[in-house]
């Protein structure tokens, strides 16, 4: 019973954790990390990814230019853009992790053995990893954009940058990595610590079998 409810905390775990990768990815493509719509051309809507600067049409067109130089890139989106890379090269290695116990199964080892429990707990301390690599440029770009484009000192009637759709994909994949890495942990060390515990005595008492006594001869 309780090593099926491990089982199930462990792929509820690696979903979360792929799902989270997922997220991650999207976050570092595409380009709507922020959005500015033009008070002087409200058809227009301008955003700002890592990678290059679009503008879209309400007919639909769309023009996009890579982003400048490192040196004229702006720091926070500099930031965002080493840390993103380096999430996802970090969750990328934890999925290898995490594969590798099955394949650790196919070729030899038994299944839940401590070599699979140890790469699970690799895979999940990754996936921890990443989902910090990935939350924090999110939220350092939301920090510096509120402060530059919605402090009190800024006029109220000027367009201001915005959060895109980048940002609320990096929240949720940082947040899905996070649980998702925490309960693979959770569930192989529980699963170790359950592998350890000695056998139990049976709860009934074999009384079908005959037990003979001797005679006793008393002086």
């Amino acid at each position: 019973m309780a090593s099926g409810a491990l089982r199930l905390v462990k792929n509820v775990g690696l979903l979360g954790s792929v799902a989270g990768q997922v997220c991650s990815l999207v976050t570092l493509c595409i380009p709507q990390w922020l959005t500015l719509s033009s008070g002087l051309l409200e058809s227009e809507k301008y955003t700002l990814g890592l990678w290059e600067t679009c503008v879209t049409q309400d007919t639909g067109g769309r023009v996009c230019q890579a982003s400048a130089s490192l040196r004229e890139l702006a720091a926070e989106m500099l930031v965002a853009r080493i840390l993103m890379c380096g999430a996802c090269v970090v969750g990328s290695l934890g999925l290898v992790a995490v594969l590798l116990g099955p394949t650790c199964v196919r070729y030899g080892a038994h299944q839940g053995s401590s070599l699979e429990r140890r790469t699970n707990i690799a895979g999940g301390a990754l996936f921890l990893l990443a989902g910090l690599a990935t939350l924090v440029p999110v939220s350092y770009v939301a920090h510096v954009t509120v402060q530059k484009f919605w402090g009190p000192e800024f006029p109220t009637h000027v367009p201001r940058w915005d959060y895109g759709d980048a940002m609320f994909s990096g929240w949720i994949g940082g947040f899905f990595l996070l649980t998702g890495g925490l309960l693979l942990i959770v569930s192989q060390l529980c699963a170790n610590r359950l592998a350890e515990t000695p056998a139990s005595f049976p709860s009934k008492l074999d009384f079908s079998r005959k037990v003979s006594f001797t005679k006793v001869d008393f002086v």
